[in-house]
């Protein structure tokens, strides 16, 4: 299930995702690996373009990539096997040839943030170099998203 929302303490865009815990997602432990997380912001990313009218395969269509300059995550609290979590994924910062999105998980409908990241990516070109975002990517990744 997706829905999309605004902010209630900014005005921006805001994608929510839901993902179900499989076994294959946790560690001996029980605990979902910590990779994984970076799996669920990238769900989460591609829903956000999807909502604004944009896969990402529309993106590379156009000669857009979008690499990976960073991706950080703090974990507060684990989540396990068949846990519900809802991944809340928005733009923060679009700069000439970068964006930033910024993830929440919850468990379920829960108000307590279990972990936190963000990822960064610069645009390039099909040839891999960094390119000034186009006007038609950069209309729907500026913070507050669709006018």
């Amino acid at each position: 299930m997706t829905i999309s929302m605004t902010c209630p303490d900014q005005d921006t865009f805001k994608i929510t995702t839901w993902y179900r815990v499989l076994y294959v997602d946790t560690d001996l432990m029980g605990v979902v690996n910590n990779g994984h997380y970076f799996r669920f912001f990238e769900q989460a990313r591609g829903e956000y373009l999807r909502a604004m009218g944009l896969p990402y395969s529309e993106v590379e269509a156009r000669g857009i990539r979008t690499p990976l300059t960073e991706a950080w995550a703090h974990y507060y609290a684990s989540f396990h096997y068949d846990d519900l979590i809802r991944v809340e994924a928005w733009i923060s910062q679009v700069k000439r040839a970068s964006f930033r999105f910024d993830y929440r998980l919850y468990h379920g409908d829960s108000h307590e943030v279990r972990v936190a990241g963000h990822t960064i990516h610069a645009i390039v070109n099909e040839e891999l170099k960094v390119t000034k975002i186009p006007v038609w990517l950069s209309d729907l990744l500026k913070p507050g998203g669709k006018e």
